[in-house]
């Protein structure tokens, strides 16, 4: 009662940083070698913390893409420098 599953990505990171009560979900059995393994598939939370979560996964994914872009951008810039001072010299 009161409870959502969420299945995105690293949502169980996100709720710990924010110290939000959450709880692995397990969703059956997966047959691997001869044994069942548990399938653990995304997190429970309360109904009021559905939204503060999907708000700060959105921040998140924006927060992740800006510094993939800055990390590119120094490598295209280191790249053209190691360029253009190997033609120079």
């Amino acid at each position: 009662p009161g409870l959502t599953h969420m299945e995105q990505p690293r949502l169980a990171g996100i709720a710990r940083k924010l110290g939000i009560p959450y709880a692995p979900c397990m969703l059956g059995f997966e047959p691997h070698g001869g044994r069942g393994t548990p399938l653990i598939r995304g997190i429970v939370v309360h109904d009021h913390n559905v939204a503060l979560i999907r708000e700060a996964s959105i921040e998140w994914e924006s927060h992740v893409v800006e510094k993939e872009r800055n990390e590119r951008r120094k490598e295209v810039l280191k790249k053209w420098k190691r360029l253009v001072v190997g033609l120079l010299t």
